[in-house]
């Protein structure tokens, strides 16, 4: 509901409006949108620097998602 509200807000159109016309495609796209925007308010808030818990993952870890990405 809240991707609904926030498509409606942006593209001025009613809740019903954007409920009928939108596609997964328009809800995957916002989604994506709204977590871009809070990564890049996060990031302003802590001075220019990303949080290091985002990325707590080792360097083994790392390199099994790479190889792993390289076998498909």
């Amino acid at each position: 509901m809240i991707t609904i509200g926030h498509m409606a807000e942006k593209y001025h159109m009613l809740p019903s409006q954007v409920e009928q016309h939108a596609t997964t495609y328009d809800f995957m796209i916002t989604d994506v949108l709204a977590a871009y925007e809070r990564y890049k308010q996060a990031k302003n808030k802590t001075g220019g620097t990303v949080d290091p818990k985002m990325y707590n993952l080792s360097q083994e870890q790392l390199l099994a998602i790479k190889n792993k990405g390289k076998m498909q």
